[in-house]
């Protein structure tokens, strides 16, 4: 039987090495696998939380640029320094904490630098809570605010704040004007068309007057005729009673020259039958007389009656052309002046005015993001938070103290054999 030489390092005498410290590299290597295992169980998970941010603006200029006040070193030198701890512990929501959070505050020049206006710093933070790893970032962040408005730039900060709030109360007073304007303007409409009405019953109103002027010429151009056939009448009387009293009195010539040359004059009998003939006979030619002097009166009143309405037909006719002129003129010019001022009152309430109001709410709603974004400092996105636990991370811990426990017993394998090999000389007590 050949003895094994353990002096001699070779692969055989390697591997019966192994083999003979294999309990001893098993157990130590489950010990280190227990170790991982209880190392995940007992270290409590990690989230991890992270923002950007970049110095915050606190002036802009007057073409609108912003203009920053801090650095890049200010905010890394606070974050690094917890100088936030002093507003953090003040909160009730981080009573339970007796040390400060560790915020780490990194610059990469080659992150999102293209963004105008400062270097972006990232913040990040491990805490066992996950909504109170950013619940602390978010603190952190308003405590750098905080005591940036209570700092020397605090000045510029509150100057540009109020200017932008006296700005902003300028604006919502024109945007007040405006509505005062659409209740003036809505009121002028409501007068316009009242207007408008007035002249639809003033062509009402015409049209009745052309009614009544057309039936006042119609009534009388029927008495004209009426009283012209009363004068044609009188006249044909006139003649007959002229005719009636020319025949008398020639009949009384007639009897006044048979009187004179025939009959005793003497006679009283025939005296006394002249004086009658001749009174009946003058009694009738007065009758005539009278009859042909009221005919000629009545002719003369009837042709100036006929004359009057005749006349007044004629300037009725006159007033109704003047009335259908104003109707077509007057009125129509009015009423295509109405509706031109309500059509450009309509278009100034429906489209100057919304868009004047529109530029104005625009102008405030600038002038509300200049001031939302003066703060001492500018967060840049949204703080995100890991959805899972980044620490611990359990298979790498298990893997590592696994193969660490592995290598180890290993050692301790060579370490042990190495002192049963050379156990007589270590043992041997030292020759002084």
């Amino acid at each position: 039987m050949q003895i094994e030489n353990r002096n001699i390092f070779t692969l055989p005498a390697l591997l019966n090495i192994l083999f003979r410290g294999r309990w001893i590299i098993a157990a130590v290597t489950v010990l280190g696998l227990l170790a991982g295992i209880g190392y995940g169980i007992v270290v409590k998970p990690l989230y991890l939380a992270s923002v950007q941010i970049r110095p915050g603006i606190v002036a802009y200029t007057e073409q609108g640029s912003p203009l920053r006040g801090w650095v890049r070193e200010d905010l890394v030198h606070y974050f690094e320094s917890s100088l936030y701890w002093q507003d953090m512990k003040a909160e009730e929501r981080f009573k339970e904490m007796v040390a400060p959070p560790i915020i780490r505050a990194q610059f990469v020049a080659s992150a999102i630098q293209f963004m105008a206006g400062g270097d972006v710093i990232t913040l990040t933070n491990l805490d066992t809570g996950q909504a109170r790893s950013g619940a602390i970032l978010e603190s952190a962040m308003a405590s750098f605010n905080n005591q940036g408005f209570r700092d020397t730039l605090s000045s510029d900060l509150n100057l540009t704040r109020k200017g932008i709030e006296v700005r902003m109360l300028g604006i919502n007073h024109e945007i007040d004007l405006v509505e005062a304007k659409e209740d003036k303007i809505s009121l002028e409409i409501v007068q316009m068309q009242g207007e408008q009405k007035l002249i639809e019953y003033e062509r009402q109103k015409l049209v009745l007057d052309l009614k009544t002027l057309t039936g006042e010429n119609a009534w009388r151009q029927r008495a004209a005729e009426n009283v012209l056939v009363e004068v044609a009448t009188a006249t044909k009387r006139l003649k007959a009673a002229e005719a009636m009293l020319e025949s008398v009195m020639r009949t009384e010539n007639d009897a006044r020259e048979a009187g004179e040359t025939g009959g005793n004059p003497d006679d009283p009998v025939v005296e006394v039958l002249k004086q009658t003939a001749g009174r009946e006979q003058a009694g009738r030619v007065g009758e005539l007389l009278l009859t042909v002097n009221e005919l000629s009166n009545t002719i003369y009143e009837g042709g100036v009656k006929a004359d009057s309405l005749l006349a007044r037909i004629s300037a009725n006719e006159q007033e109704m052309k003047r009335l259908g002129l104003v109707g077509d003129l007057v009125l129509a010019k009015r009423e295509t002046d109405v509706q031109r001022k309500i059509g450009d009152l309509r278009i100034r309430l429906e489209k100057e005015l919304p868009h004047e109001r529109a530029m104005l709410n625009t102008g405030l709603q600038g002038e509300m993001v200049k001031l939302h974004n003066i703060a001492p400092l500018e967060q840049v996105g949204n703080i995100t938070i890991s959805d899972k636990p980044v620490r611990p991370r359990k298979l790498r811990a298990m893997t590592l103290l696994t193969i660490m426990a592995f290598f180890g017993s290993l050692a301790l394998v060579f370490v042990r054999e190495y002192y049963l090999v050379n156990r007589e000389e270590i043992t041997r007590p030292t020759r002084i």
